[in-house]
Formats: C-alpha cells, structure tokens, sequence
C-alpha cells in the first residue's frame, strides 16, 4: 500500500508531466516572444536617440558658430587693427554673449594679449601704457631741500615749507599730486592728523589717477593712508566704510594696476582689516560692513582664478597654437579654426580666425566659456528634446568625468554616444534608457496577452494542486483516524463485553464466595453497561449528525436537578475506583429550555473525560452557575492537562492527544466533536481552560435570553 508521500509525490509528477510542462513551455514562447518585442523596440530607441543626439550637436555647432560670426564682425569692423576702438567694441561683445569668456590676440612675435579682459590687474602693458606713466620729478632744488629737511634733519617745518613751494610752482598733475602726497605724509609726521586727512582727502578726489613716480596712483595710496588716519583716531566706523571702499575700487579693477602693485595694496586692505575688526565692537552696523568685506573677499578670489587662468593660458597656449595652425586641423569651420588645449591641468576652447581678413600683426580669436556654453546651451537644449521621453543623460568629458547628467543618472550601457563636431568641444554625449520593468514591458508588449494567460492557468492550475494535495492529505488522515477509530471502536466494545461476560458467568455458576463482592460484581455490570450505552449512543449520535442535523427535544429542565442526577450517577458508577465527583451549584440556577438528553450526554462525555485524563489526580469537580446571560455547565480536572498547540483541535472527529500518555487512555476520539454538535444546536459554546500538568475544565455556555423557560 503506498505511504502517503508516495501518493503526494505521485500526484505533484502527473501535474508536472500533464500540466506543469505544457504550461511551461507556453510561458517559453510568450517570453521569447515578449523579448523579441524588447529587441524591436530598443533598436527603435536607438534610433530615436542617435536622432536627438544629432540635432543636439547641430545645435551646439550652430551656437558656436554664432558666437564666432558676431566676433568676426566685431574685428572685421575695424579691420582687424589692435586699437583702443577695437577694445571697446570687444568689451561690448563680450557683455552680449555670454559664450566668449574673454577675447585674445595671438601676436605674430608669439605673445598673446588680452585686449578685453576686464581684470583686477594688468596680465600685460601693452595698450595701458599712459596708465602707467609715472609722475615726472618735481623741481630738482625744492623737492632736494624738502626731502633732505624731511630725511635728514627732521626738519617737518622746514619740509612742508618746501614743499608747498614747489606746490605753488607745479603745472603738471602727476607732479602736483606727488608733492600733495609728501605733504600729507609730512603733516602725519608732524602728527597735524586732521589736515594730512584733508590733504589726503584733496588727493583722493582731485588727483585721484595721477601717479607717483613709481607709478602708483596716488587716489589709491590717499584712500589707503585715510584708512590708516582714521584707524588712528579710533575712528572704527569711519575706517571700515573707507576701507570697503578702497577694497571695492580694487576688486572692480577701477585702478590700472599691475600685479605686484594690486597684491600690495590687497594686502595692506587685509591686513587693516584685522586690525579693524580685531579692535571694533562687532555691533550691528560692524557685522554688516564685516559680512560685505568676507563677500567681497570671495568676488576678489573668483576674479583673481580668471586672471590665473588666464595667465597659464598666456603663458602655455602659444607653441600649441601656432602647431596646430600649421597643421590642416579637422576643427576648421568658415574663418575659424576650433582648439581644445589642456594647459596647466586646466582645459581651454578656443576659437581662432585663421581665414579672410585678418590683422598683418597676428591672429584674433576667443577662449569659450565652457561653462556657460554647458548650462545657457547645451544643458537646456537637452532637456528640451527629452523632457516627454523617459530618457536618461550624461554629458562626459575625455576622462570619462561626468559634466553634466539628468535627474536621474544613466546606468547600464548607453543606447547612444555621440561626439561633438570636429570633437569640439572635446566632450561626449551619452543617451540610456532605464531598464524596462517586466510588467512596463509586458503592458507594452503584442504578445504579452500570452504571458497574461500563461500566469493565469499557472495559477488556477497551482491552486488545483494545492487544493488537491490538501484534500487528499486531508482524506488520508481522515482515512487514517477512521481505521484508528475502527481499532479504538472495536477494542472499546470487546473490553466492556468481556468483563460482562466474565462476571455473568461467575454470578451464573455461583462461584462468587460472599455477598459483599456480589454486589460488587453487579455494580460492575452497570458500570460497563452504562459504558457500552454511551459508547454506542455516541456513535449513534454521530453519525445522525454528520447526515443530517440532530433536532432538538426542548423541554422545561430543572439545571440543578439534572447536574445532581449525572454527578450522582457518575459516583455510583466510579465509588470502587475511589475516585470522587464534587458538585458545585448556585442557588439561583434558573429552570432553561433543554434537550435533556443531548444535554446530559454531553455532559456525561465531559466528566467521562475529566475521570480518563485525570492522571494520578483522583477528583473531579462539576459546576452550574450564571455568567454573562448565559448558563455555564464547568467539568474541572486536575489532571494531565493539554499541551496548547493542541487545544484547538481538540474538538475534531477521531482526534485524539499527540502525547504517549494520552494514547493509552481509551476512548473513540468523538465524544468531545459530539460535546461541540449538541452545545452549537443549542446556540451555546464550548471553552477550553488548560494547564499541562495542572489541570483542564472545559466550559459550555447556553444563552439564557433563548433558552430560559418561563
């Protein structure tokens, strides 16, 4: 007879071979054909992509070359002459399009100049050279005395004498303004503070761009020297508001200077600023001249980085130009040739018109502004063309390093790269398409109503063969349990039989030796008839109820009454065994509509349970009460108890306790599944309350609002 694994086993195989693989090979052909559909329409996304890449390129191309026609313009209408007409117009050009970054000159003697840029300081001389004249000398006699009485003998008086004299003889501005400056310095010495601060103030407004004889503006070196006055006469709010300025006037290039000259005077700025802010009372207005000094702290940094790049493009972009000029570069569009240079660590675009009219000097051309040219141009134009498609970006320069990207950055391979043209600039555009999701590719899939029936026999069929497995264990334990019960059953019929016979057939022969245990005989014949009666009225009970419903004999009962008479039955039945039945009723038990038998069958097949697991324990308690509107019927032991897993199966047909102990106690496994039919017929309820080893009591509650009698 086959096991029922092997049953299981052989089921789950014919569903397998029947079901499972036709099935399976129906999924095959919906996926196959699902991932066709794949194919198709990642080729049809490529070429969408290689689309809008390309017209992206052209686009970029296009800005580009604008940029470079407006140039072209500009140079062309002063005929390409580096002369002051031609600066100005540049400095226009490059306020109107923010894609040329600065303007360059690349002279034929192979220096580059930077006729437009708009500088802290001077990158070269060339053109600026009346800025920096210096201030010719002063009377040689009076500026002579004056310095030997300042220097030498420390003469102030004698000092400012000779130079107001000279003062009054000077013509020239330079001049003038070289002798205000030694004046003011003779008045500081003197220590005449406020009127080196109005001989310093006069400069500062009348002979602001006059320059000293090292070529210092004298404005400049005034302002700076007010700062100092001002501090010194712990003047703190005076000072700071003379000091923004100064470092404003710096920082916006209103001076022409050259490099050391701005780094000396942007260090002296610093360093009174220390000093200031060192000393000051941070009050209101202080914190706010302190927070516009750290912001124009951070405009100077970003001015001097342009000025540095612009150096290391000076000083590094010459040899490559002129080779690459030399060449018949791929970059060539029109008049101008492109460029991408890596100078310093640093990468420049240029733009150098090499064709048509041109400067006899040398070549015009302009570095792109790479930033700009990613976030007004190229950034925009992508996200215009892929704002309705589920697309994702990445704009790469030649290392790989990622520029510029979507929201969301692109994973996997790319669908689509594309090279700018003449690989200017010297970047790459990268278009992915996000994985698809199985259930996006199913929804968009022709075949995917495949997949969909697929998926939905798979999980009829699933279910069938869970269903199937279920039912058939489940037959199997029934199948299992009732060929147990027929073992219990039969055993339990022979055992009450035999004793019966037994001692019928020694009361018949008269082999029983003396009265008392004649009696005791006869108490053992009604014990195991009474037995055998609620064996056979609880199969017959049974089975009644798994055919049809059991109806009800309701009658008016006496609760307290029927309990008494069971509990006095049962004793009489058990008093030889010495085991003892305690009866607790309320007073107030209330006459209820009853089947008195059915209710009393379930009773005696509560107690006969109690008396069968009571273990070493010989007691049994039974109890009557009101709960809750609802009569409650309580069986305690204090036995054996049962485990709690198997609690709530306890009310099954044929089930019987898991533990060894239990097993050898006899029974059917249906008194218990009978307990429950008749408690639910009478709309009650049946509860268990148990303990392992301590002890159970099992409750049932009848409504009194249904069943009370009147």
């Amino acid at each position: 007879m086959q096991t029922t694994a092997d049953k299981r086993r052989r089921i789950l195989l014919l569903f397998l071979l029947g079901i499972g693989l036709p099935s399976f090979l129906l999924g095959y052909l919906a996926f196959r054909g699902v991932r066709n559909d794949q194919a198709l329409l990642e080729r049809q996304t490529r070429l969408e992509h290689a689309s809008i890449a390309a017209q992206i390129v052209e686009s970029v191309n296009e800005s580009i070359s604008a940029s470079e026609r407006a140039f072209l313009d500009a140079i062309d209408a002063h005929q390409g002459e580096y002369e002051a007409g031609i600066f100005r117009t540049l400095h226009s050009l490059k306020d109107r399009n923010p894609l040329i970054q600065e303007t360059f000159f690349l002279q034929s003697s192979e220096r580059i100049l930077f006729p437009s840029a708009h500088l802290p300081f001077l990158l070269d001389a060339e053109g600026h050279e009346e800025s920096l004249r210096a201030s010719p000398s002063a009377s040689p006699s009076q500026l002579r005395l004056g310095q030997r009485h300042e220097f030498q003998g420390k003469d102030y008086r004698r000092a400012l004498a000779a130079y107001r004299s000279a003062l009054a003889q000077a013509s020239d501005e330079n001049v003038q303004g070289e002798l205000l400056t030694a004046i003011a310095r003779v008045q500081r010495k003197s220590n005449l503070i406020e009127d080196a601060i109005g001989t310093y103030t006069t400069i500062a407004q009348d002979f602001r761009h006059a320059r000293l004889a090292n070529g210092i503006p004298c404005g400049l070196a005034a302002e700076l020297e007010l700062v100092s006055l001002r501090l010194a006469t712990a003047d703190s709010l005076s000072a700071v508001r003379a000091l923004i300025d100064l470092y404003r006037q710096l920082v916006d290039a209103e001076w022409v200077l050259t490099a050391p000259q701005y780094d000396f005077f942007l260090q002296q700025a610093r360093n009174s600023s220390t000093e200031i802010f060192a000393k000051a009372d941070l009050a209101a207005p202080m914190r706010a001249y302190q927070d516009t000094f750290v912001f124009l702290k951070a405009v100077e940094a970003e001015r001097r980085a342009r000025a540095e790049e612009l150096l290391t493009f000076r000083d590094g972009a010459v040899a490559p130009l002129l080779t690459l000029l030399s060449r018949d570069t791929p970059a060539s569009r029109g008049s101008f040739q492109r460029f991408t240079l890596d100078i310093g660590g640093r990468t420049y675009l240029a733009s150098l018109r090499t064709e048509g009219t041109r400067s006899p000097e040398g070549f015009w051309g302009f570095l792109l502004n790479s930033e700009s040219l990613q976030t007004d141009v190229l950034q925009p134009l992508i996200q215009r063309h892929t704002e309705d498609r589920d697309i994702h970006w990445a704009v790469r320069g030649r290392g790989g390093e990622t520029l510029l990207s979507s929201d969301v950055p692109g994973s996997g391979a790319s669908t689509v790269r594309a090279d700018f043209e003449g690989n200017f600039p010297a970047w790459y555009l990268e278009f992915y398409q996000r994985d698809p999701r199985l259930v996006e590719t199913l929804f968009t899939s022709r075949r995917g109503i495949y997949f969909y029936v697929f998926v939905l026999l798979a999980g009829i069929l699933i279910f069938g063969l869970i269903l199937t497995v279920r039912t058939v264990t489940r037959e199997m334990e029934l199948a299992k349990m009732q060929s147990d019960f027929v073992s219990t059953i039969s055993h339990e019929f022979k055992s009450p039989l035999t004793s019966i016979r037994q001692l019928a057939e020694m009361l018949q022969t008269d082999r029983v030796p003396s009265e008392e245990r004649r009696r005791r005989y006869y108490d053992v014949l009604v014990e195991q008839s009474e037995r055998l009666s609620l064996l056979i009225d609880n199969i017959l009970d049974f089975a009644k109820m798994e055919e049809v419903e059991r109806p009800l004999e309701l009658e008016v009962v006496n609760v307290a009454a029927l309990l008494n008479e069971i509990v006095t039955t049962v004793r009489h039945a058990v008093r030889h065994e010495g085991f003892v039945i305690d009866l607790e009723v309320e007073d107030s038990l209330p006459n209820m509509k009853l089947d008195r038998s059915a209710i009393t069958q379930a009773t005696l097949n509560l107690v006969d349970n109690a008396i069968k697991y009571s273990g070493e324990s010989r007691k049994a308690v039974v109890r009557g009460r009101t709960e809750d509107h609802s009569l409650v019927i309580a069986v305690q032991d204090f036995g054996i108890g049962i485990k709690e897993d198997e609690i709530e199966s306890v009310f099954e047909r044929f089930r019987r306790g898991g533990d060894e102990l239990t097993r050898t106690v006899r029974g059917t496994g249906l008194g218990l599944t009978l307990v429950k039919q008749i408690v639910a017929a009478h709309g009650g309820t049946v509860t268990v309350d148990s303990e392992l080893g301590r002890g159970t009591t099992f409750s049932i509650r009848l409504p009194l609002e249904t069943l009370e009698g009147a």
